[in-house]
């Protein structure tokens, strides 16, 4: 569409995504994400009308970049995620518009309330993948009892679980390919970069941990550059990954 804008089209596409930019815009975050334009519904696919991005992605820059401005573009990160994750919430786990969780963990059709959300509290959050565990092995060629999703609610939700703490605004999808990353030069020749962060279909109001823990499912390992954008949960991301590994190896 152009020098300045990009269409996304799809009938896979999700009115989160631009809900959520939305949401942030209103927050005056604008400066950390694509701007949208439009988003409407013809012929059974969403069209979402949002600015075209300059730079490249942080998965094609990493590489070759220097560590000296691998600092500065992850600094800049980590400046960004800490200022969504201090967006006043609105007392409960879910879309920004009030629905179901976002992230596929929580996916099951028509969204019931149980599995889906939204949630009032951090142990009914929990409850929502333990009872997808459920539902999964009773669905099964041969049904069968899920032992681990006993095993789930019985020790995990202990664990996981602290009293009263409250939702956090949350991407929920951090990984390289979703930062796009644009040189500028500055006073002297000097190198800067600005960071934008897209792909928001998936965010919404999480755990205190979930950010870490949803990283951790497409993490590779193969460098550090996750926990210097946020702070690490490991516990919480091994044990998530336990309900995560239940349900789709």
């Amino acid at each position: 569409m152009g020098e300045h804008f990009i269409a996304k089209y799809s009938a896979h596409n999700d009115e989160l995504e631009g809900d959520n930019l939305l949401f942030l815009e209103h927050q005056q975050l604008g400066a950390f994400t694509p701007r949208l334009y439009g988003m409407w519904r013809d012929g059974g696919k969403l069209f979402l009308v949002m600015e075209r991005l300059h730079g490249e992605t942080l998965e094609t820059l990493w590489p070759a970049l220097l560590e000296v401005d691998k600092q500065k573009i992850l600094s800049k990160l980590r400046e960004a995620f800490d200022i969504f994750r201090v967006v006043p919430h609105e007392g409960y786990f879910g879309s920004v518009t009030r629905s179901h969780m976002p992230h596929h963990l929580f996916y099951w059709p028509q969204y019931p309330a149980h599995i889906s959300g939204p949630f009032n509290d951090e142990a009914s959050l929990l409850q929502g993948p333990i009872q997808k565990a459920r539902l999964t092995a009773a669905a099964q060629p041969i049904k069968r009892h899920s032992y681990q999703a006993d095993f789930f609610s019985s020790h995990l939700s202990l664990d996981l679980v602290t009293a009263d703490r409250k939702p956090v605004f949350t991407h929920s999808d951090l990984q390289r390919k979703n930062i796009f990353v644009e040189e500028v030069q500055v006073g002297d020749g000097e190198k800067e970069f600005r960071v934008k962060v897209v792909d928001w279909k998936s965010a919404g109001w999480y755990s205190v941990y979930w950010e870490y823990v949803a990283a951790v499912f497409a993490f590779h390992w193969d460098d550090d550059w996750c926990v210097r954008i946020v702070d690490p949960w490991p516990a919480e991301a091994a044990m998530t990954q336990l309900i995560y590994q239940d349900l789709w190896m």
